[in-house]
């Protein structure tokens, strides 16, 4: 018996071995969590750029019904329950609805009543289709997929002979895409914490009202907004560098890439021919 009782104690673990063991594994996570978080964000990109390769689709489509036009960046349309009253949509809805066959996507009773994808009125819906999942907010401000207007217009930003702005692309019109030069970026990630879309039309309130009148856009991005840092350094309405540093975007022609440090090239060479462009205002 006492033979026995000693080899049962001589099988079992120590106190040390146990807390040796535990160590080991610490350690072993602490060094895996790492890789495991960028395996998680770099699963994030590619299903970004997944979604934008979506929206090309979406928009071969669209051209091929309408003469090779582009959605315009924004659509007004009147109220049909107030003459006077108009509602403001972006590419976002109208892409929607073209895709998924569904006219209601243009919310008529809310307030405010305009961009209703892009400020996620019916978020449940939209989420998957419009949001990056690498994005941090989800407020009505959340249109985390923005088009850069001077590519998307296919219009000419115009200066004055000292250089200020004197006008640019509508984002009222439709552009034709093969006119584009296929470097220049269509869609990109949007600052997903953008005072722009927020809302709050008139910087005191948000009421219909204010909205309707004023617009307060949420479905471009200007030249001279594209890396804006905003009034807290991080909220400008800019493309958002949230994939590892780097953002993602669609380009002319219907290639999703991430690149680098291209929104504050965009900021100082709005039409990228290596010319600095000052003095560029949206």
């Amino acid at each position: 018996m006492k033979r026995n009782s000693y080899r049962s104690r001589r099988d079992a673990f120590t106190l040390i071995e146990l807390l040796t063991v535990v160590a080991i594994i610490s350690l072993l996570i602490s060094i895996l969590l790492p890789s495991l978080s960028r395996a998680r964000e770099q699963a994030k990109s590619t299903h970004c750029l997944a979604r934008l390769k979506d929206f090309a689709n979406g928009l071969a489509a669209y051209e091929n019904l309408y003469q090779d036009q582009l959605p315009p960046a924004e659509w007004v349309r009147p109220d049909p329950q107030e003459r006077n009253v108009t509602i403001r949509y972006g590419w976002t809805e109208i892409l929607f609805s073209y895709v998924y066959g569904e006219r209601n996507v243009f919310v008529d009773d809310s307030c405010p009543p305009n961009f209703t994808v892009q400020r996620n009125i019916e978020p449940r819906r939209w989420d998957e289709y419009f949001l990056c999942r690498s994005a941090t907010e989800r407020g009505p401000n959340s249109g985390h997929y923005r088009v850069y207007l001077p590519f998307w217009g296919g219009g000419q930003i115009l200066r004055n002979p000292d250089g200020t702005y004197a006008g640019g692309p509508s984002p009222y019109d439709s552009s034709d895409r093969t006119a584009l030069n296929p470097k220049k970026p269509l869609i990109g990630d949007a600052n997903d914490q953008s005072e722009r879309g927020d809302g709050d039309c008139s910087g005191g309130g948000s009421s219909c009202e204010s909205c309707t009148e004023q617009g307060d856009d949420c479905s471009y991005i200007d030249a001279g907004e594209a890396n804006i840092a905003g009034t807290s350094g991080y909220n400008g309405n800019r493309f958002s560098d949230r994939h590892s540093a780097g953002t993602n975007y669609l380009f002319a022609d219907f290639h999703g890439e991430w690149r680098r440090n291209f929104r504050e090239q965009l900021a100082i060479d709005w039409d990228l021919n290596e010319i600095f462009d000052v003095n560029v205002e949206p």
